[in-house]
């Protein structure tokens, strides 16, 4: 058995490679969950050599940060999360990917006003190639009773540095329209 791979640089890690582009949310969170998906792999074996089943870890959590890029204040995120993650190996037991579905469920607060935010998606990882992909909902964010102020939802590719490879759907902060968003926290 070999031990636990590191892990390569992370999506969205570095925020000086975010670029011009808002992206700085969906990268902040891919960046957590794949820290947390870090602490998950530390205990993580290849199976034997021929690698017949994948290895499957879950956990769950919540964490609080402030952003304080997307609107030009200080927005309060306090998350919980569930994470289920695969690991698949190759012949020779090398880890060659993971597929993590994730689930998020919390809040978005500044200037007296909090909304909830939910996301509901599944990231894979590719250890040889090193791309990332998102698939499903992201980020949603509501005002109750009023609809949806900020959305990314669909699909979206990027390779270790951040940099986008394809996108796919409803991405309002991957294209920085978070306008609504941020009147409705203003």
């Amino acid at each position: 058995m070999k031990p636990a791979q590191p892990l390569p640089p992370v999506l969205g890690r570095d925020p000086a490679r975010r670029g011009s582009v808002t992206m700085g949310r969906v990268l902040w969170r891919a960046a957590i969950l794949a820290s947390l998906a870090a602490v998950g792999l530390v205990g993580v074996n290849a199976p034997s050599a021929l690698a017949s089943a994948p290895a499957v870890q879950q956990f769950q959590g919540s964490f609080t940060d402030v952003d304080s890029q997307t609107c030009g204040f200080p927005i309060t995120i306090n998350e919980n999360f569930t994470v289920d993650v695969q690991f698949f190996y190759d012949q020779h037991g090398n880890l060659i990917r993971s597929l993590a579905h994730i689930q998020l469920r919390g809040t978005d607060s500044a200037n007296g006003v909090t909304l909830p935010d939910t996301a509901d998606f599944t990231h894979t990882f590719d250890f040889t190639t090193g791309i990332n992909g998102d698939l499903g909902v992201t980020t949603h964010v509501i005002i109750p009773h009023g609809g949806t102020v900020l959305i990314d939802a669909g699909r979206v590719l990027s390779d270790e540095q951040g940099n986008l490879l394809f996108v796919a759907g409803n991405h309002q902060v991957i294209s920085g329209d978070v306008a609504a968003y941020c009147a409705a926290l203003a």
